[in-house]
């Protein structure tokens, strides 16, 4: 029976256009948050998830303007002082990528939208690259045509049964282990430290201060975009306060806020709270939870990139916010 109303429910919810949805879900904050903004598709990111082109970013600022009030991550931290004529919505990056600064910003600017950028801040002037950016380029590298080479390469060097691209994706997609991602980078010859030197895909610790004097917030992201609940306490408290630490040194802020590199699933919501009134340079901690309901602490965000709900990269916003609706009130 539970079974079968829920079906229901799930067909009635999903025959409902956005603003039944916004009518039966209010939220007083609406959260976006995006990795990539572009004109073009890069090598370390394509074969990850979908980028938001810069045109159709410039499309979701304007949508944003026409039907919410864009706040600041200092609004944020203080919920019960916002008082806007239509919902507030705040925008925020994860990862820290270069087009922060070279495609995003200018249109943030333009539209005079606040947003925070977060930093995985060990890859902050290029110095180190996130394993699964070494992922994406691994897989550039293997070019149709003389792909048998490489599966009899890596099943020899990993004991693998590779037979076809697709047994390739799934296997090289599911590392976690930075020194397996190394070595197959080094079996394919994937020359990521040059790919940093000559691509540079990450901010600067500049362009960091430069986008912090126009007003924007920067926070942290963690040191190296390791999902949390794989670690230890004792490292999740590392990657969170380190990080915290590295960017207030940057910006000059006595705290800055926190976004979870993947998700927060597993991390204790105790332990964030002890870990913050231990450690005040921690601000508000943000998740990937689309639009259900967070906590003071702990703030749900839209991921506009999903492939679940932005399959091709380019679904419209407005299409992807009924989505997140109807998936908020579906759980």
């Amino acid at each position: 029976m539970k079974r079968i109303a829920k079906k229901g429910l799930s067909g009635v919810v999903g025959a409902l256009p956005l603003g039944a949805l916004q009518r039966l879900a209010p939220r007083k904050v609406v959260q976006l948050f995006y990795h990539v903004v572009s004109d073009r598709p890069l090598a370390h990111t394509r074969n990850l998830y979908p980028y938001r082109p810069f045109e159709q970013f410039e499309q979701d600022l304007a949508y944003v303007c026409e039907h919410y009030t864009p706040i600041s991550y200092e609004q944020l931290v203080d919920p019960v002082g916002i008082q806007t004529p239509k919902t507030a919505l705040h925008i925020s990056f994860d990862d820290g990528f270069r087009e922060c600064f070279t495609f995003a910003r200018p249109l943030l600017k333009k539209y005079a939208i606040p947003c925070t950028f977060f930093l995985a801040t060990d890859f902050i002037d290029n110095g180190a690259m996130y394993y699964r950016n070494k992922v994406s380029l691994c897989i550039e590298r293997v070019a149709p045509g003389n792909e048998q080479e490489t599966w009899v390469l890596l099943n020899q060097a990993f004991s693998l049964d590779l037979e076809n691209r697709e047994d390739f994706l799934r296997w090289v997609k599911s590392l976690t282990d930075e020194a397996a991602v190394d070595r197959v980078c080094s079996l394919l010859g994937v020359d990521y430290a040059s790919y940093l030197k000559e691509v540079s895909p990450y901010l600067t610790r500049e362009q960091i201060r430069v986008m912090t004097g126009e007003g924007f917030t920067m926070g942290a992201h963690s040191r190296k975009h390791h999902k949390l609940v794989r670690l230890s306490p004792q490292e999740r408290a590392d990657e969170i306060v380190e990080s915290c630490r590295a960017v207030a040194a940057i910006t000059g802020e006595a705290s800055v806020p926190f976004s979870f590199p993947n998700s927060g699933d597993g991390v204790e919501r105790r332990f964030l709270e002890d870990l913050r009134k231990a450690h005040p340079e921690i601000g508000l901690i943000f998740d990937t939870k689309g639009l259900r309901p967070g906590s003071s602490t702990v703030l749900n965000r839209v991921w506009v990139e999903a492939q679940r709900w932005n399959p091709q990269g380019k679904t419209g916003l407005p299409l992807i916010l009924t989505q997140a609706y109807r998936e908020a009130l579906l759980s």
